[in-house]
């Protein structure tokens, strides 16, 4: 990720505490010379730099990760994509409100967010390859959504509660993947 790109990212999620994402303009992210470069042509842009964002600082954040089982290793790395997100926690959730009005909008973002669980699939050395590994990156999508729902509703500080259900969802997950086999 370009500095630009995560200056935007940082500036955009910063602006977002105090406004909603309907009322968000591009002028309120972008400086002068931001403008005319051209990166940024919507806020479908801003979310994909967002989303880019969080990737980012999921690569740096597991850097140090050891290898362990995978459920142990999707759990950590699903839990620091969690822990991410709780950082701009209010800002992320203005965001989802304004998605939830219009659903049709967040198929714009399913590459996006396809690209997101294939980097959470390899930092977790989760393999995605191949027809299976289609199958697995679509489990691992809905494990991930599923526990979002519970991370909006976590105020625990420690995220207990999302670490709670992440297992509970990826312990279903293992069940019904030796049932597949």
């Amino acid at each position: 990720m370009i500095d630009v790109e995560k200056k935007i990212a940082e500036n955009t999620l910063k602006k977002l505490h105090n406004k909603s994402w309907e009322k968000l303009s591009l002028d309120d992210v972008l400086d002068k010379n931001l403008k005319k470069q051209k990166l940024i042509n919507s806020k479908l842009d801003l979310l994909k730099i967002i989303n880019r964002y969080v990737d980012n600082q999921l690569i740096q954040n597991t850097k140090t990760l050891e290898s362990s089982s995978t459920k142990d290793m999707l759990f950590e790395v699903l839990m620091a994509r969690f822990d991410i997100l709780q950082e701009n926690k209010v800002s992320f959730l203005k965001i989802f409100e304004a998605f939830k009005k219009s659903p049709k909008k967040i198929l714009k973002l399913f590459p996006s967010f396809l690209e997101s669980m294939i980097v959470t699939a390899e930092l977790a050395e989760f393999n995605v390859n191949g027809l299976r590994g289609a199958v697995r990156l679509k489990g691992l999508f809905i494990i991930y959504l599923i526990t979002f729902y519970s991370w909006i509703d976590d105020k625990t500080s420690s995220l207990e509660k999302t670490m709670n259900a992440l297992d509970k969802n990826l312990d279903q997950a293992e069940k019904l993947s030796k049932y597949l086999k």
